[in-house]
């Protein structure tokens, strides 16, 4: 039966109680058990998180710089902020809802760029890693795109000579990741760049597991390639405000080399009875709030903030590689730069790992091609290092035990 309207309706209190009962089986993220999802920056920062988004709750981001022009001034000086962090001083951004939105506009701009600089691509194709998000394939399948997706190196990056040599007369753009989702790496954008421009095709970087984190990982001074707009042949990023940017949820940005590019973004209508219709973003209504919380969080942290958090961060990353490591029979998959990290072996059922440790109350990002297990660092990891590091030897040794002379199972994907 469906739920009906209350005759009555019930007071805060009430309604406090009831959610508060309803979220008792929720991930508890608070107590870092989960692998991704949340990207927390500590309770300080989402105490600003939550005053700035109520003061613009209910402006509508969609009336930015003609009936708001408060929001109007913050989102511009947000993408300044990304700009300035992407070296791309004439870069043209916009604040959109999550990266998906970020890439199903960038994804949307290069069609219409092809439209008119590659007229000959007549079904026009995407060439991205194996390793590339699923949501380019989800807007592909909106925008009438192929995504042709080829195989990662040994090293788990993009392999840019594989890719060009899937580039046919139909292909209009590449794709590359910083850090791609999976495997935590950073693909050889320099090489992406190289094959872009030899070829005049358009090179989209997604940067939202990466893009407000590597800025300031590299000025710490921990090795990051170049993936940003100082990369000859980058045309657009797409860059999660609410992962690494410790912003509110629903938050991103994507930006564009120059103007020239960034126009092929909006879409633009007149046949109607009030004129012209212009939007740059998927929705017509956004939140006010995730403009004002994003302009809020970053002048709080600044770049002293932001490097602090990620020192933090960077330490502790390295205490779970050193403890993964330390458990015979696993191994890191690749060099992770950034946040990310994924681990399996060649030895032990990882399905059976992830299991287990499901089994001990952690949300676990099992992989399955290769099997595996990832994990998305944030603060929230740091107070539980040694536990999950005891419950994860544990759980290799459960599997261990009980996969003598059975079949490995598949790893089933939580994703």
């Amino acid at each position: 039966m469906r739920k009906t309207l209350p005759k009555k309706g019930r007071g805060w209190r009430d309604l406090e109680t009831r959610m508060g009962r309803m979220r008792k089986g929720d991930m508890d993220w608070r107590r870092g058990r989960h692998s991704f999802h949340v990207w927390y920056g500590g309770d300080g920062l989402f105490e600003i998180q939550k005053r700035a988004y109520a003061m613009f709750m209910q402006e509508n981001g969609g009336g930015v710089g003609r009936t708001f022009m408060s929001l109007k001034i913050m989102e511009d000086e947000v993408i300044d902020f990304g700009a300035g962090l992407l070296n791309a001083p004439k870069a043209v951004g916009h604040i959109t809802s999550g990266g998906s939105e970020s890439i199903f506009v960038a994804m949307k701009a290069a069609r219409d760029w092809a439209r008119v600089k590659l007229p000959g691509a007549r079904r026009p194709e995407v060439v991205i890693p194996y390793s590339g998000h699923p949501t380019f394939n989800r807007a592909a399948d909106y925008l009438g795109l192929t995504i042709k997706r080829v195989a990662v190196g040994s090293d788990y990056r993009a392999d840019a000579a594989a890719m060009e040599k899937a580039i046919t007369r139909n292909t209009i753009a590449l794709v590359g990741s910083a850090v791609c989702f999976p495997f935590g790496v950073v693909d050889p954008i320099r090489d992406l760049g190289r094959v872009a421009r030899r070829h005049g095709l358009w090179l989209h970087v997604d940067a939202c597991v990466g893009g407000y984190t590597a800025p300031f990982v590299k000025k710490l001074g921990y090795p990051v390639p170049d993936f940003d707009f100082k990369v000859p042949g980058v045309c657009s990023m797409s860059a999660d405000l609410h992962k690494y940017g410790f912003c509110a949820k629903g938050t991103s940005t994507v930006f564009y080399r120059n103007p020239g590019l960034a126009k092929y973004q909006p879409f633009d209508f007149k046949d109607w009875p009030q004129g012209r219709f212009e939007c740059p973003n998927v929705a017509s209504t956004r939140p006010g709030g995730s403009i004002s919380a994003a302009w809020a969080v970053m002048n709080h942290l600044g770049e002293e903030g932001y490097l602090k958090l990620n020192k933090r961060l960077m330490r502790m990353r390295q205490r779970y590689i050193n403890g993964i490591k330390a458990i015979d029979g696993l191994y890191i998959r690749g060099e992770p730069e950034l946040l990310i990290v994924s681990y399996g072996s060649e030895v032990i059922d990882m399905g059976a790992v992830a299991e287990e440790m499901q089994r001990r109350k952690w949300f676990v990002g099992s992989q399955v091609s290769p099997p595996g297990i990832m994990i998305g660092l944030s603060l929230p990891h740091e107070a539980v290092v040694g536990e999950y590091l005891d419950d994860l030897s544990r759980s290799v040794t459960k599997a261990k035990k009980a996969g003598k002379g059975k079949r490995r199972r598949a790893v089933r994907s939580v994703y």
